[in-house]
């Protein structure tokens, strides 16, 4: 308990308003004696106020320190602002609490709309957790340069190779877009080719196929070594004549 803050020690022991309530009639529960912490949460509600609030708690010090704190601030309080008590504001009212023992507090708060919801003869449903956010798409590329079959002797002009790489692009299109992907040009510097993936070429194990194919198709044109790179950028078509 070294990282319990003076005030969470303080309820912890001495707590308030710990026992039964023989009057209530509005019960909350929370947790199970399997999972390590048990709470149940009574409550005597007169005319949309919490009149008087008592609990039980079993387990941890934790538990016991975040339904003291529970009660102190819902006692005497409207239904409409016990409604909105939040876990967080039971740990701040304990001088917080240590991420590990964070559990304790939304215990409490269970209880506590478990109760509500029993009084007002309806069935809590806690929220959904957020879902987790998707991990970033990982763009596959070709390791290295394409070699061209055949070496032009006299490099074309950046005009004309800028016109044959948008026509072999162009060539590749449809059939990505046949199966749901596609490919747009986004800029020329030198050996790199940058496109753009879209739908079902982008971020899977065949993106590194459609690149693969397309730099030695585009490497056989030109005439001289091509690396392919995938942008997660829109289009901006840019050619930098530099090799």
């Amino acid at each position: 308990m070294l990282d319990f803050s003076e005030k969470a020690l303080d309820h912890f022991f001495n707590p308030r308003n710990a026992g039964v309530l023989e009057a209530a009639n509005a019960v909350g529960m929370a947790g199970s004696l399997e999972g390590g912490d048990a709470i149940r949460l009574m409550l005597r509600i007169l005319d949309g106020t919490v009149a008087e609030a008592r609990f039980q708690a079993f387990g941890g010090g934790d538990a016991i320190a975040c339904c003291s704190a529970l009660t102190v601030m819902i006692s005497g309080q409207e239904l409409a602002v016990a409604r909105r008590i939040t876990a967080d504001e039971i740990g701040a009212s304990l001088g917080g609490l240590p991420g590990s023992r964070r559990h304790a507090a939304d215990l409490a708060w269970t209880a506590l709309q478990t109760a509500l919801c029993q009084f007002e003869g309806r069935s809590f449903e806690p929220p959904k957790p957020a879902p987790a956010p998707a991990a970033p798409v990982k763009l596959l590329a070709p390791r290295h340069e394409s070699r061209p079959r055949v070496v032009r002797d006299t490099p074309l002009a950046p005009d004309e190779e800028a016109r044959l790489i948008a026509e072999v692009i162009e060539s590749v299109r449809p059939r990505l877009r046949a199966d749901g992907g596609d490919v747009t040009l986004v800029a020329v510097e030198g050996s790199k080719v940058r496109v753009h993936l879209t739908g079902a070429c982008s971020g899977c194990q065949l993106a590194a196929l459609t690149l693969g194919g397309l730099q030695k198709r585009l490497a056989d044109t030109l005439g001289r070594p091509i690396r392919v790179i995938p942008e997660e950028k829109k289009p901006l078509v840019a050619i930098a004549g530099a090799r």
